[in-house]
């Protein structure tokens, strides 16, 4: 068990190695305040989110608290700046957490945080759309939701394979989301004051990301090489 443990960290403190190379690959990350479409953004890769407050254990390293992919159905057409667009949401600060669990997520720890009207309560996550009316009623959550995202600073790789669910995003988001998962044993736990804490879904508490897919499977070390493959093919667009 011991040398598992160890194992583990060795793999952890690799990964974060490989994600200072991406970083510097990148100059740095991006906010998605900041970010539009003329970016010239891969077509396909895989983000990686980081949040105020939130380091590794023990460390002032920042820890990464999502980790998403796109286009895994085949012939799925979804680009990962529409993706990211549709986690950031519009330009008026509004958004459709409906096509954005990480979004709905976020939404439901800001709603046992703070304040809102039992109308939101009753209809957030509810559905895979929503009337005029109840849309127009989440618009101060969906704001709140947009302007906490919009402070994520978040890297990103190419991986510009055809989608399905073979493809290496996924394989690669899965892996990473196994690594860092809490629930699994890994030791960068999130603060007292991770908004993660007050998400309604367990998974998220305890995992420390904001995925709950994933988060209590056991990754494969080969990832890793992969990753670093990635990382070294990576050419900025």
């Amino acid at each position: 068990m011991q040398n598992a443990v160890s194992n583990r960290q060795l793999d952890i403190d690799r990964f974060y190695i490989l994600i200072d190379r991406l970083s510097a690959k990148l100059n740095g990350p991006r906010h998605l305040s900041q970010c539009d479409g003329s970016l010239q953004w891969p077509n396909r890769g895989v983000y990686f989110f980081f949040e105020d407050g939130e380091y590794r254990s023990g460390s002032q390293i920042p820890r990464i608290v999502r980790v998403g992919t796109h286009a895994v159905s085949t012939g799925s057409k979804t680009t990962l700046w529409s993706r990211l667009r549709t986690h950031r949401g519009h330009l008026s600060g509004s958004g459709n957490h409906r096509g954005s669990v990480f979004r709905k997520l976020v939404g439901y720890a800001l709603l046992e945080k703070n304040s809102y009207p039992q109308s939101i309560k009753n209809t957030w996550g509810v559905g895979n759309s929503a009337s005029h009316n109840i849309r127009v009623e989440e618009i101060p959550l969906e704001k709140d939701v947009s302007s906490h995202l919009c402070r994520m600073p978040f890297l990103w790789i190419k991986i510009d394979d055809l989608p399905g669910p073979e493809s290496k995003r996924k394989y690669i988001e899965r892996n990473v989301i196994a690594l860092l998962s809490a629930r699994t044993g890994c030791p960068d736990i999130p603060s007292d004051d991770w908004l993660g804490k007050n998400c309604r879904d367990q998974k998220i508490r305890s995992s420390g990301l904001w995925n709950s897919d994933h988060v209590d499977e056991i990754y494969d070390p080969l990832f890793l090489d992969i990753f670093e493959q990635f990382i070294a093919a990576h050419i900025s667009d």
